[in-house]
């Protein structure tokens, strides 16, 4: 048997094993279609295992920009169609702060194919800097402006 599949053989006859164990392997070649990018199993409806696979990746994609709100604050309109390519083509591993954090990796390396322009890659690179090491921003405004215009002159 399988390595992997010896729980499906607990009092069990021979025949339910098999069927079991390729019951699991079906399972396993959908989800893999679902979420994974990988080629619609056998039996099943490419159109539908599609549309399905697209409306788990937006899913994915809304509820990490719930958990993760600074990614789309940092990419505006980029966010969705980048996290849709990445989503793709990376299963999901870990929670959804954890894929958040791989998706702007991901949206910095060369495999993202360089979607991202200097201001949102600077952006990102901020982001992800360890908290120690982030250089805030300099603000613009105008009340940032008038309190830099007012500070005493260092000498």
């Amino acid at each position: 048997m399988s390595e992997g599949l010896e729980y499906l053989a607990r009092g069990a006859d021979a025949e339910l094993v098999l069927a079991r164990a390729a019951l699991a392997r079906r399972q396993g070649a959908l989800l893999a279609a679902l979420v994974a990018g990988g080629p619609p199993p056998p039996g099943f409806d490419p159109e539908q295992v599609r549309a399905q696979a697209t409306g788990l990746a937006a899913k994915r994609r809304d509820t990490v920009a719930k958990v993760v709100p600074e990614l789309p604050q940092l990419l505006g309109p980029a966010f969705g169609p980048l996290f849709l390519r990445y989503a793709r083509q990376r299963p999901q591993d870990g929670g959804y702060r954890a894929d958040g954090n791989a998706f702007a990796r991901w949206a910095l390396a060369d495999e993202a194919g360089d979607p991202l322009g200097p201001e949102h890659r600077r952006a990102l690179e901020g982001w992800l800097a360890p908290a120690g090491t982030r250089v805030p921003a300099q603000r613009s405004g105008p009340l940032d402006r008038l309190r830099r215009a007012l500070r005493p002159q260092q000498d």
